[in-house]
């Protein structure tokens, strides 16, 4: 396995899936990523959840301080309907949108 290219066969999904609290979750996340790493994820993860509330690029540019690129690429998954994230989404109760 290269070490640039996942494949998702690593046991890292089996580890994640023994996750039970958003503790949890977010201590084993910090062990295994950098802060950036973290970070981007979070904003990618907030990003989904505004664009899934309908909000205007520039609301979530100005919230997030997200370039238009990284908003874009999260567009794209959302609209794609084998999208994980976009089920994710939509299993759970959305926010008021704040524009």
């Amino acid at each position: 396995m290269a070490k640039d290219h996942p494949t998702g066969k690593s046991n890292l999904y089996q580890a994640i899936l023994q996750l039970e609290t958003p503790e949890q979750c977010y201590r084993f996340f910090q062990d295994v990523c950098s802060y950036a790493e973290l970070s981007a994820m979070e904003q990618r993860y907030d990003i989904a959840e505004m664009l899934a509330n309908k909000n205007i690029y520039t609301s979530i540019m100005e919230r997030t301080g997200a370039s238009s690129a990284i908003i874009s690429r999260v567009s794209r998954v959302l609209s794609d309907d084998t999208s994980v994230l976009r089920q994710m989404l939509s299993q759970t109760k959305p926010a008021e949108s704040e524009d």
